[in-house]
């Protein structure tokens, strides 16, 4: 289920200045288009602009209706007929398959929604303490956010409070939810965020052959009866990313690589190395309620990028976020280590050649959820393969320089 918060008003800025990422071997542009924030909290958005031909080139694939599936989050792009395939049957392949892989995905990474057809992380929640086989898709996620190191995925109680705050109507009921101005919800959230800290008291176990069994200590699960918690684990923020690595490894399994999918909240993955398509992300700085365009990324071949914002995309789902009249924002980048939301900047992107979006995503939020931003972070980011830009005194900067 999707929750929202009312839109706010919005106007575009436009001043870019073009900067060159590594040349690829592209020449088609794709561009995501960031808006602006205006007088309340506005947001910047991706837009995806291409050349395409009616028979053949670079188009829109949109999932068959029917079914409620992850591509309501997502623009595909897919270079139809590159190479002498027949559009028109390649098209429709495509199409069908990016159906099929944005359903399940949706149901894989939902952590409040029963699914008939997969055992997905709602029943990994419900059946806490139990041996469960699971689809590679999700054993890999799994797999990858153990890996990582990281406890975002375990403050699932506290992702259900801030949702609340968001969708709130007002300041007084969203009040009523925040951390930081409810003695009682300050209590829980140090008490939730403890629990979710401790590998000890809280964590997945992967038993190989795709089992894995949802460790919960009794003195959690004794919290979990009092306070009516029913989750333990929520992919929240970072959902997107890992299904658009999903989709893509279902499409690169099958041989088509030819296109790119963007997520509307800032996760892309592009598959395509062959067809000639350029494609270019313009980085845009939040100060205060108001943002402004900073430059134009241009970038080719097969990379990832994670873009972490502490504020709603025009486009994209604005239920992760709310803002309140005094211009305070409350977003859902939650810090293991108290609950409470925090980012050392409002905007972070990273890029990295070939790798997956959970992965990178992972890896900026280390350095996102944060008091300050940690340079030597991003010197090890650099090393690791990872580009990362950002805005200081209203000037991009990046650990790229070249």
């Amino acid at each position: 289920m999707k929750r929202r918060s009312e839109p706010n008003d919005r106007h575009t800025i436009q001043k870019t200045e073009h900067i060159a990422l590594p040349e690829g071997k592209l020449k088609l542009r794709v561009v995501l288009l960031v808006a602006a924030i205006a007088v309340a909290i506005a947001s910047f958005a991706y837009g995806v602009n291409a050349w395409v031909s009616t028979d053949a080139g670079v188009q829109e694939i949109t999932a068959l209706s029917g079914e409620m599936n992850a591509s309501t989050d997502f623009t595909f792009y897919y270079n139809l007929g590159f190479g002498g395939a027949d559009a028109t049957d390649e098209r429709r392949e495509v199409r069908t398959l990016y159906s099929e892989a944005a359903t399940d995905a949706l149901e894989l990474f939902s952590s409040n929604v029963e699914s008939e057809e997969h055992v997905n992380l709602w029943y990994i929640n419900q059946h806490p303490n139990e041996v469960i086989t699971v689809e590679e898709g999700l054993y890999s996620a799994l797999s990858l956010l153990e890996e990582s190191g990281t406890r975002y995925h375990y403050l699932a109680p506290l992702y259900e409070q801030y949702y609340a705050l968001f969708n709130s109507s007002n300041d007084q009921e969203a009040a009523q939810y925040d951390p930081r101005l409810n003695a009682a919800q300050k209590e829980f959230f140090a008490s939730v965020a403890a629990f979710a800290s401790d590998a000890e008291t809280v964590g997945i176990e992967l038993l190989g052959e795709r089992q894995v069994r949802l460790n919960v200590s009794d003195e959690y699960m004794s919290f979990a009866q009092e306070n009516a918690v029913t989750a333990f684990i929520d992919l929240t923020w970072m959902k997107n990313a890992f299904i658009a690595d999903y989709i893509a490894e279902k499409l690169i399994d099958a041989g088509y690589t030819h296109g790119a999918l963007i997520s509307d909240d800032g996760f892309m993955r592009c598959m395509d190395t062959e067809t000639g398509t350029e494609y270019s992300f313009t980085f845009s700085h939040r100060d205060g309620t108001t943002v402004n365009n900073l430059a134009t990324l241009h970038f080719s071949g097969e990379v990832s990028i994670a873009y972490l914002h502490d504020y709603p995309l025009e486009s994209g789902n604005s239920g992760g976020y709310y803002l309140y009249s005094d211009g305070t924002l409350r977003s859902a980048f939650l810090d293991p280590a108290d609950g409470l939301d925090r980012s050392c900047v409002p905007e972070l992107a990273a890029y990295s050649v070939g790798g997956s979006c959970a992965e990178l995503a992972l890896k900026l939020a280390g350095v996102f959820i944060a008091e300050t931003l940690d340079m030597d972070a991003l010197e090890t980011l650099e090393k690791d393969g990872v580009a990362v830009y950002y805005a200081k005194d209203g000037v991009l900067r990046s650990t790229a320089e070249d």
